[in-house]
């Protein structure tokens, strides 16, 4: 069955941050800044998805986490072994986007 980018973007974002359902026009436009057509077929494990995703979601967490304290919905653990195993599968650096002590503050600006 196939996807489109923006399909692909959606669901990744899901399977980094189960909590993680972003509209479609965040997915748009991160899809557009990062010069992607939304409408193509997607292709599996494509690093150019899973780094909009992983950039998509530390935003999300990090709103989760900050609008009124802790939230319990969201397992920074859990998204950070995320994170590093999809930045695995796509041969991306997991370094760029976690470090020991996970902190996500920087994707707060996203949102």
């Amino acid at each position: 069955m196939a996807m489109t980018n923006l399909e692909a973007l959606r669901a990744q974002c899901k399977l980094i941050c189960n909590t993680c359902y972003v509209d479609s026009d965040v997915l748009k436009l991160a899809l557009h800044n990062a010069g992607i057509d939304a409408d193509a077929e997607a292709t599996a494990k494509d690093p150019a998805i899973i780094r909009e995703a992983i950039v998509i979601v530390k935003g999300w967490v990090e709103t989760s986490r900050s609008e009124s304290g802790i939230s319990t919905s969201v397992d920074a653990a859990a998204v950070k072994n995320n994170i590093i195993f999809w930045c695995g599968e796509a041969g991306l650096d997991a370094s760029e986007f976690v470090d020991d002590t996970i902190t996500l503050d920087s994707g707060s600006d996203l949102w």
